[in-house]
């Protein structure tokens, strides 16, 4: 059996838990425990006569743990080590809680609470950035806002979250998800907000895909009915969040 015929059959069958994936993951900790950033090469010529894996074999795996951000090239961490810090592991378990948060609502929940001066804001955006290069958590762009959410969150729903947490849209679904149907001009009345500020809200709202206003005269505004399972599900989650709620509003 040819080196290439098992290269091949390797790559098929490459997951985490491969004996020779965590065998080549060992030997990266070995290099990162002795203080030395990891060097794929150096990784490559030990686990060569360490591991009995043919040469295009132990590549595909290198390259598979690269891809998956378990390794990253000059780096002293590896995916696993990354959460060992007890700080970076308060805020990836924060976004994970609260998706969509943004950075001055980290750091005002994580590091400016009185119980807890050790953080700067320095700290944070090395963490962030350590999540970032592993792959645990990814940055989105939405207006003037930099949101964070778990990496295997789809975008669209980190910015139905970033927008729920607002107040007024807040109100403005529930409302919806109560009454179903509403009239444009009068959800400013049941929810007791000022008409300018909900009409943004809706329009906002809209163009998120979030609710839906009808062409008709009176313009009938209710929820998405293609994302409505979604949004009643994300609505549910922030209601039920125990965590400061008074501070994670948008600001």
């Amino acid at each position: 059996m040819n080196d290439d015929y098992l290269a091949i059959n390797l790559r098929n069958f490459l997951c985490l838990d491969h004996p020779s994936v965590q065998s080549v993951i060992e030997i990266a900790q070995e290099i990162i425990s002795d203080n030395r950033v990891l060097d794929t090469e150096t990784l490559y010529n030990i686990a060569k006569n360490r591991l009995q894996i043919p040469h295009k074999g132990l590549l595909s795996i290198i390259q598979f743990l690269i891809n998956k951000k378990i390794l990253v090239e000059g780096s002293k961490f590896t995916k696993d080590l990354v959460l060992k810090n007890v700080n970076r592991k308060r805020i990836y378990n924060f976004i994970t809680s609260h998706i969509g948060v943004h950075f001055s609502i980290i750091k005002k929940v994580l590091f400016d609470a009185e119980s807890d001066k050790s953080g700067s804001t320095g700290q944070l955006l090395w963490h962030l950035k350590m999540l970032i290069k592993f792959n645990y958590i990814k940055k989105i762009r939405f207006k003037k806002y930099t949101l964070f959410i778990p990496v295997e969150i789809d975008h669209k729903v980190g910015i139905i979250f970033f927008l729920l947490r607002d107040k007024i849209n807040k109100k403005i679904v529930n409302l919806l998800i109560n009454e179903q149907k509403v009239e444009k001009s009068e959800i400013y009345k049941h929810i007791n907000e000022q008409r300018e500020l909900v009409y943004y809200r809706i329009n906002d709202l809209t163009d998120h895909e979030i609710i839906t206003q009808s062409r008709e005269e009176d313009c009938l505004i209710n929820l998405n009915q293609h994302n409505k399972e979604l949004i009643v599900q994300i609505y549910n989650i922030i209601t039920n969040l125990k965590t400061k709620n008074s501070i994670i509003q948008r600001e």
